[in-house]
């Protein structure tokens, strides 16, 4: 209410900034914002890649290049109403895919899990497999032990990647919680 007041037409927050401390600080705050939405893109755009790679196989960089034009194609052809809407269905689907993947690995099937002692069970059996050969991986065969995670668990919490994914979510998040839009509202 106060915000209204002393900046009404202010929509962003960088008019927020501008309005209250000035253009120096808001080419500042503007500067980092550009840097933040940079980086939250790039986020997105590699971990979709990475997801396109894991679901095909289709070389990660390909997935880079061709991620943003499907979006674009759609943004440009349908408008912002039909990036919203097809956001909105994006997250009916992938509420509806996790849904139906817990009801599937737990409830259903030959031999039904059942609970999480028997998931931990069965994993800790598979990390104690011999790891795959060459030959083994081209076949689609992927049991044993993660390499570069603690004793090969797919369990740990020691793991190199998971350390590394850990710190670029770090200061990736840090990052935008401090100038990203989304976070102003």
């Amino acid at each position: 209410v106060e915000l209204k007041a002393r900046a009404p037409s202010a929509h962003t927050f960088l008019e927020v900034v501008r309005q209250r401390w000035g253009r120096t600080a808001h080419l500042t705050f503007l500067a980092y914002a550009l840097l933040t939405n940079m980086l939250v893109s790039s986020m997105l755009l590699l971990g979709g890649s990475a997801i396109v790679n894991a679901l095909t196989g289709m070389d990660v960089r390909v997935a880079s290049f061709l991620l943003p034009w499907g979006m674009l194609s759609y943004a440009v052809s349908g408008g912002l109403k039909a990036t919203f809407l097809a956001s909105y269905m994006y997250m009916v689907v992938i509420f509806a895919g996790v849904i139906l993947f817990v009801v599937v690995v737990f409830a259903s099937g030959i031999e039904p899990l059942g609970d999480a002692v028997r998931v931990h069970e069965r994993l800790t059996a598979i990390a104690a497999l011999p790891a795959p050969t060459a030959d083994e991986l081209a076949a689609g065969y992927h049991c044993g032990p993660v390499p570069g995670n603690r004793d090969g668990s797919h369990l740990t919490m020691l793991s190199a990647d998971g350390l590394q994914f850990g710190i670029i979510n770090l200061v990736g998040n840090f990052g935008t919680v401090f100038m990203d839009q989304s976070y102003w509202q």
